[in-house]
């Protein structure tokens, strides 16, 4: 029998009709059948396979916390994430060229908030250190997955749902302390005043950023390598930073720090006394003339060439006599843990509880 081409061709269009709709049926099936299935997707109740939901070590700085998680330059955040891992999220919040008076501009953009807004009412003349409560001083056990309080972002995407800050690191100074006439110049009590308000948005119940549980740790900013900064800016752009307005800026740190009732790490000082330290031996050494007859004069030698070497000593630590090196991040890196451990012994890394990927 011969088929007329009308009729073939209701039969293929009856075919591509039928071929269609099957499809459609089975993928509309199968995908309703996958997500609703309780063996595909683990449920919030299953503790094998909750997610943590880890909290919040926030370090708030400048460059040298910007470019604090580069584990090429073995950065002191690199460090701390990893410490951290599965423990606390380390949210890196560090500002190239940001002094406190740039960073008080950001600052409720980089807080959570956990309330509404009552930021009008956050300073008023009342610091919480001046009371008899001690913010900071959470002793009891670290919950990983709190929640309460919105993060700011760009969307409601991420973070929808605060975690809980535990740590906050505040790392300024070493733009603070350039010479007067330099663009990240800060008069030595508005630093001081900037350092305050910080500490006041998190622990004074008037602000919308108020969680006085969060413990704050401060850092001084590290020594100047002033031979390294002048020889930079002889080849480049390289704001002037002298050492003396450097350890002013350190102080003012260690004595807000007192004030407020936070601990602090003294980096400048840890370098100051490691340079010296290295200084004198070499002078020793070189009047003696032994630092290459022993074994030992293996590791002298190193101590002795950063005598020699063109810049006193600083380049044991830093890039170019501002930011870090490799050594003075593991420096800095071993310094903020021990102040962690020492003052908050509860946020001592322990073993994470370890989810089992569903099957």
């Amino acid at each position: 029998m011969v088929l007329s081409r009308t009729t073939v061709r209701v039969l293929v269009v009856a075919a591509v009709v039928t071929l269609f709709t099957f499809n459609y049926i089975y993928i509309t099936s199968w995908a309703s059948n996958d997500l609703s299935s309780t063996s595909s997707i683990p449920s919030s109740g299953d503790m094998t396979y909750e997610y943590p939901g880890y909290d919040v070590l926030l370090a708030f700085g400048d460059s040298i916390t910007q470019i604090g998680d580069d584990p090429n330059n073995g950065g002191y955040l690199a460090h701390l994430t990893r410490h951290y891992e599965r423990q606390m999220d380390v949210l890196n919040r560090g500002f190239a060229g940001y002094n406190t008076t740039g960073a008080r501009a950001i600052v409720h953009r980089v807080l959570p908030k956990t309330r509404s807004n009552t930021r009008s009412s956050a300073l008023s003349g009342w610091y919480p250190w001046q009371s008899s409560s001690k913010p900071g001083k959470s002793t009891g056990p670290v919950i990983y997955n709190s929640t309460g309080s919105i993060w700011p972002s760009r969307n409601s995407h991420f973070p929808s749902s605060a975690r809980k800050l535990q740590l906050c690191i505040i790392f300024f100074g070493a733009n603070d302390a350039q010479a007067e006439g330099e663009a990240g110049h800060n008069p030595i009590e508005k630093y001081a005043e900037d350092l305050r308000y910080f500490v006041s948005l998190l622990w004074s119940p008037g602000s919308e950023h108020y969680s006085p549980d969060t413990r704050i740790l401060f850092i001084t900013p590290p020594a100047s390598g002033e031979l390294m900064i002048k020889a930079k800016m002889r080849s480049g752009h390289m704001p002037m930073i002298r050492n003396k307005d450097t350890k002013a800026c350190a102080e003012v740190v260690k004595k807000v720090a007192t004030e407020v009732g936070a601990p602090y790490v003294d980096l400048y000082s840890a370098m100051e006394n490691r340079v010296h330290s290295a200084n004198k031996r070499a002078e020793i050494l070189n009047k003696l003339g032994t630092s290459n007859s022993t074994s030992a004069g293996k590791v002298e030698s190193t101590v002795q060439a950063a005598k020699s070497g063109k810049y006193g000593g600083y380049d044991q630590f830093l890039i170019d006599g501002i930011h870090l090196n490799p050594a003075g991040n593991k420096l800095l890196f071993d310094l903020v843990v021990a102040e962690i451990n020492k003052n908050w012994p509860e946020l001592k890394p322990s073993s994470p509880v370890l989810a089992k990927p569903p099957k």
